[in-house]
Formats: structure tokens, C-alpha cells, sequence
């Protein structure tokens, strides 16, 4: 029963941001848009679908950059 397994990532939590995968086309996918520091500390994170253009999760994360 693979049908019924979830992956990382996938659950109650991420299921609203979870789109198809553009390359596997029976699974769902999740895209991190993450923006760090120099010395790598997290500025920003963004979860969206798989099918979800990275222009538009380059806006978004430019978006949420925390002051």
C-alpha cells in the first residue's frame, strides 16, 4: 500500500501548500523558497506546490523577509 505513505514534509501541517509534482506525475510535491544571512541564519521561508512558477516564490520570499 504505497498510496497511503507521506512523504517528509507532507501531512496535516503542509497538505495545503502541497501541488502536483511536474515531474512525477501521480505524486505531490512541496517547493522551499528559503533566504539566508551571509553566516546562514534564515531571513525568510516560503512553502509552495510543486507546480508553483519560481518567479513567483522569488516575489513571495522577497516578501517575507523578517525585519
Amino acid at each position: 500500500m504505497a498510496g497511503g505513505r507521506r512523504g517528509h514534509g507532507q501531512g496535516a501541517f503542509w497538505g495545503d501548500l502541497v501541488g502536483p509534482n511536474p515531474t512525477d506525475r501521480d505524486k505531490n510535491g512541496v517547493k522551499r523558497s528559503l533566504l539566508v544571512e551571509a553566516d546562514g541564519g534564515p531571513l525568510a521561508v516560503v512553502v509552495a506546490g510543486a507546480n508553483v512558477p519560481d518567479f513567483k516564490l522569488l516575489q513571495a520570499t522577497l516578501d517575507a523577509i523578517v525585519v
